[in-house]
C-alpha cells in the first residue's frame, strides 16, 4: 500500500465565472485527496493533514467518509471559521482570489505521525498552511519523497483579502525542502524575477532551481506543452509534457491539484516522471470538463496508461 500525505488547507470556494454562473463548493487540498482517493483506488492510502474550520468540519468529513482509502486523523477541528475563498474568473480565464478567515499554521507534532508515508505532498493554498522551521523539520525527518506545489505560496494578502503577487525573499530555501516541485509557467517566471521568453532562459533558470535538493521540476502551461526538468549525473534532462486538447474548457480551479494527484499515482508506480507527467496532465484536462469537485469521481475510470 502505497502511503500519500497531503498538507496544506481545505477551503470554501464562492467561484463565480464571466457569465455569471456562480458555484459554492469545498476546493483546496480537498481537491488533491479526492483525486488520490479515486485515481489510486485500492492501491493507495491518503492522510490528509490540515486544520478545519468548525463551520466546514462536518461537511468536509462527510465528504470523505465516503472515501475508504482516505485516513482522518490528521484533520484538526478548530474553533475559528474555515478558510473562505472568492474565485472571479474573467473571459480569459485569469482568476482574482480574495480570501477571507484563516485557520491556524500547521505544527510539527500534527504531522510527526506521517513522517514514514512514501510522498509527503505540500501544497501551499492559503500562503501560510505551515512556516519554513516547521518545513525544514520534516525535510529533516521524512523517510519519503516531499512534493511541493508552489501555487499560492508566491501570493500574499492584502487587508482587504485580495491576493496579490509577492514572491518571499527567501523562497529558495522553501523550495530545497522539495524533491520534487511543481508550478505553472507565471509562477515559474515569478520565482525568477524576470520573463522567461526563450527556451534557454528557461533551462538555465530550471538548472540553478536543481543545484539544490530538487530532482524533479515540472511546469505546467495549460493547454501548451508543460516542462518535466530532471537533475542527473551528466547534467539536467529534459522533456516536454503532452496535453491532451479539450473542446471547451469548463472549469479550472483545482486543475493544478488534479495535476499533482495524478502525477503522484503514476509515479508510484511507474517512476517515471515524464510518463507521469503526461497522465497528470490527462486527468487534469478531464477536471476541466466540470466544475468543482462534485464530479471528481469520474476519474475513477481514468487508466494509467502503463
Amino acid at each position: 500500500m502505497h502511503r500519500i500525505a497531503v498538507l496544506g488547507t481545505i477551503t470554501r470556494d464562492t467561484v463565480i465565472y464571466p457569465d455569471a454562473r456562480k458555484i459554492e463548493s469545498f476546493g483546496g487540498i480537498l481537491y488533491n485527496i479526492l483525486a488520490l482517493s479515486y485515481l489510486g483506488k485500492g492501491n493507495v492510502q491518503i492522510y490528509p493533514i490540515c486544520n478545519l474550520g468548525y463551520d466546514a468540519y462536518d461537511s468536509v468529513l462527510g465528504i470523505l467518509k465516503e472515501c475508504k482509502n482516505v485516513r482522518t486523523e490528521g484533520i484538526k477541528k478548530v474553533r475559528v471559521r474555515n478558510n473562505h475563498n472568492l474565485l472571479l474568473y474573467d473571459q480569459k480565464g485569469n482568476r482574482e482570489e480574495i480570501s477571507k478567515n484563516s485557520v491556524p499554521q500547521l505544527t510539527y507534532s500534527q504531522a510527526k505521525s506521517f513522517l514514514d508515508c512514501d510522498v509527503i505532498l505540500v501544497n501551499f493554498i492559503s500562503g501560510k498552511d505551515l512556516d519554513l522551521k516547521t518545513l525544514k523539520k520534516l525535510r529533516r525527518s521524512a523517510t519519503g519523497l516531499i512534493f511541493m506545489d508552489v501555487h499560492s505560496f508566491i501570493l500574499g494578502r492584502r487587508k482587504n483579502g485580495r491576493r496579490f503577487v509577492k514572491v518571499p525573499r527567501n523562497w529558495k530555501a522553501w523550495t530545497s525542502c522539495a524533491d520534487i516541485v511543481q508550478c505553472n509557467f507565471s509562477e515559474l517566471e515569478e520565482l525568477s524575477g524576470k520573463k522567461l521568453a526563450r527556451f534557454g532562459q528557461i533551462k538555465s533558470f530550471a538548472r540553478s532551481l536543481l543545484a539544490s535538493r530538487i530532482k524533479t521540476l515540472l511546469v505546467t502551461k495549460g493547454e501548451e506543452k508543460g516542462y518535466v526538468f530532471q537533475a542527473g549525473k551528466k547534467g539536467i534532462k529534459f522533456n516536454r509534457s503532452i496535453v491532451p486538447k479539450i473542446k471547451k474548457v469548463k472549469d479550472l480551479t483545482g486543475c493544478g491539484d488534479v495535476f499533482s494527484a495524478g502525477f503522484l499515482i503514476s509515479y508510484s508506480r511507474s517512476k517515471d516522471p515524464v510518463l507521469s507527467a503526461n497522465f497528470a496532465n490527462s486527468v487534469a484536462t478531464n477536471k476541466c470538463r466540470f466544475l468543482g469537485i462534485e464530479r471528481l469521481s469520474e476519474l475513477l475510470s481514468q487508466r494509467l496508461n502503463f
